[in-house]
């Protein structure tokens, strides 16, 4: 039976890897009443895959969307490399503030739930893919019928920094995890839309505004313990925004100069590189540059609509 339609919402499934930054953007997400999160889906990145859907059912619960079906990606070689932004748990060692709940991941794989989703949608639907691209990969081999279904795929990875001759580029964590999997994606043929790594550098929260975070609400407190244990070395004053921009893409395009750059991979030694640059030939579109009071705006008004199950 295909899904109704939720007041024209926009149907959502949002692909993380649940550290840090992807619980706050999940929140972001399912406090907006454009959005319709149909699934969320997990990958190995941050964390391993049962940690991952542990994370995210603990996020859902919290903010009392239990009804968010959380599907696993089959596991594969490509895990976490040792180099950890979101501690031991990917998710700032934050076990002690989540309620106890019995939520479990629902059996279908990520990628026949997702296909499943996609299908019976009454409308395209936007999938927001905030860890490693994995998942999208498989559900592209296995189900490439769907692709013309998608309304747009946003990916929250690539730099668009202009390096100097013989330096060396920004291996994003999403691509280095597993890079052939992007390049499969980018040159998938979907409608893509980049939001790269250098929005959440430039759209940070300053340890000011971590702060205001904390005294908003029960939410805000719990978010402002986490981001007190994650590490990016780009960001000294605050704590970087990557996986919320991408969110914040969907809610609101307005908030972003969006231009169509040449999007490619490049390789070093193994590792992959997602170059977006101010040249020919221009294939895909890019977040290039972003309102920072505006997607502040969003995020604080975000917040204080999120309510937990231990307001």
């Amino acid at each position: 039976m295909k899904n109704s339609a939720k007041n024209n919402r926009i149907p959502v499934i949002i692909d993380v890897d649940t550290g840090i930054d992807d619980a706050v953007a999940l929140s972001i997400a399912l406090a907006c009443k454009k959005l319709d999160v149909r699934l969320v889906t997990v990958a190995s990145g941050n964390v391993d895959l049962e940690q991952g859907a542990k994370n995210s059912l603990n996020i859902l619960h919290l903010f009392k969307h239990d009804n968010v079906p959380v599907a696993m990606g089959e596991k594969t070689k490509f895990v976490y490399n040792g180099f950890r932004h979101h501690s031991e748990d990917g998710i700032g060692g934050a076990d002690p503030f989540f309620p106890k709940h019995n939520l479990k991941p629902i059996e279908a794989n990520a990628t026949e739930a997702m296909a499943d989703v996609i299908n019976n949608a009454e409308q395209k639907v936007v999938i927001v893919a905030i860890g490693p691209l994995t998942n999208i990969d498989l559900l592209f081999k296995k189900h490439p019928e769907v692709k013309e279904k998608i309304q747009k795929l946003v990916i929250m990875a690539g730099s668009i920094e202009v390096y100097a001759p013989g330096e060396m580029p920004y291996f994003g964590f999403n691509v280095k995890i597993n890079p052939k999997a992007c390049e499969n994606v980018i040159n998938s043929g979907v409608d893509i839309l980049i939001s790269p790594c250098d929005m959440g550098h430039i759209a940070k929260l300053t340890w000011q505004e971590v702060y205001k975070t904390k005294t908003t609400n029960m939410a805000g407190k719990i978010f402002e313990e986490i981001f007190r244990r994650y590490h990016d070395h780009h960001v000294k004053d605050g704590i970087a925004m990557h996986d919320s921009c991408a969110v914040a893409s969907v809610i609101d395009p307005t908030l972003f100069k969006i231009e169509k750059l040449y999007v490619h991979m490049e390789y070093y030694d193994g590792n992959g590189v997602l170059r977006c640059e101010w040249k020919e030939p221009r294939n895909i579109d890019v977040c290039t540059d972003v309102d920072i009071k505006r997607f502040k705006k969003l995020y604080f008004k975000s917040l204080k609509k999120t309510k937990t199950v231990v307001d």
